[in-house]
C-alpha cells in the first residue's frame, strides 16, 4: 500500500472513527447518562485509542524508520498485535452495550457465560496456541458470530415492543444496523483470510479485503454518527 492508499483507506476511517467518537460526546452532554451510553461512549474511545497506537507502524514505514527506528526489522514493525487486542475486547463490549436492551433473562445469562467463555478461549488461541504478532481466525469467526447471534435477539425483541414506532430516534437501532452490516460484510473475509493472501500470491482477494474492510467501517461509523446526532434532538437516554 502507496501513501496515497494509506490516506485513501487507513486515515478516512480514522477520521470516520474520531468524529463518531466526538458526537457520542456531544450526545452524552445532550442526554441522560445511562451504563450503556458510557459503554458505547467508552467502547469508541478505547477504539480511537488503539488505532492512534496502531499508527506508530505506518509513521515508521512512512518516514523510512526516522521514526520509531527501534521497530525496524522486529515484529513490532506491523501493528497486528494492536488489532489483536482489539478482535478480542470488540465483541464482548459490543455484545454487553446490546444486552441492556435485551429482556429475556435466560438469553442475557447464556450470552454472558458465552463471552467469558469467549475470552478465555481467545486469550488461548491467540497468544498461546497462535502468536501475539499474528491474526487468529478463530478469534475474529467466534466473535463475529457471538455478536450476530445477539443482535439477532436484540432485533427479535425490538420487533416485538412499542419501540418499532420510535426508530428514528432510538440509537441502539443506529448501533445495531452499522454493527451487523459490517460484521456480515467482514465475515466471510475472516473465514478464508488463512487461504488467501499476499504471500501466496492472491492480491486480488487482498484488495478486496481492503476495499470491504473500509466500506463497511465507514459505514459502521456513519451508523453511530447519525444516531448520535439524531438522537441527541430527543432529550431522552436510550
Amino acid at each position: 500500500m502507496g501513501l496515497t492508499d494509506y490516506f485513501i483507506f487507513s486515515f478516512s476511517a480514522l477520521v470516520f472513527v474520531i468524529f463518531s467518537f466526538i458526537t457520542s460526546l456531544y450526545y452524552l452532554k445532550r442526554v441522560e447518562v445511562t451504563s450503556p451510553i458510557k459503554l458505547l461512549v467508552t467502547y469508541l474511545g478505547v477504539v480511537v485509542l488503539l488505532e492512534i497506537i496502531a499508527s506508530y507502524s505506518v509513521i515508521g514505514y512512512y518516514s523510512n524508520y526516522q521514526y520509531f527506528s527501534f521497530i525496524e526489522n522486529s515484529p513490532f514493525s506491523r501493528n497486528i498485535w494492536v488489532y489483536n487486542f482489539y478482535d478480542i475486547i470488540n465483541p464482548i463490549l459490543i455484545c454487553l452495550y446490546f444486552l441492556y436492551y435485551i429482556n429475556n433473562k435466560s438469553f442475557k445469562s447464556v450470552a454472558k457465560i458465552t463471552l467469558v467463555l469467549y475470552l478465555l478461549s481467545s486469550i488461548y488461541f491467540q497468544f498461546i496456541r497462535t502468536s501475539f504478532f499474528e491474526n487468529s481466525s478463530y478469534v475474529v469467526i467466534a466473535g463475529t458470530f457471538i455478536i450476530l447471534g445477539v443482535i439477532f435477539q436484540f432485533f427479535y425483541e425490538l420487533l416485538k415492543s412499542d419501540l418499532i414506532l420510535q426508530l428514528k430516534t432510538y440509537l441502539p437501532m443506529y448501533v445495531a444496523v452499522g454493527v451487523f452490516v459490517f460484521n456480515v460484510a467482514n465475515a466471510p473475509l475472516a473465514i478464508f483470510s488463512d487461504y488467501f493472501n499476499v504471500s501466496t500470491g492472491n492480491f486480488l482477494f487482498v484488495k478486496l479485503q481492503v476495499y470491504i474492510v473500509l466500506i463497511s467501517n465507514l459505514f459502521m461509523y456513519s451508523c453511530f454518527i447519525i444516531g448520535f446526532l439524531v438522537c441527541s434532538k430527543k432529550m431522552k437516554s436510550f
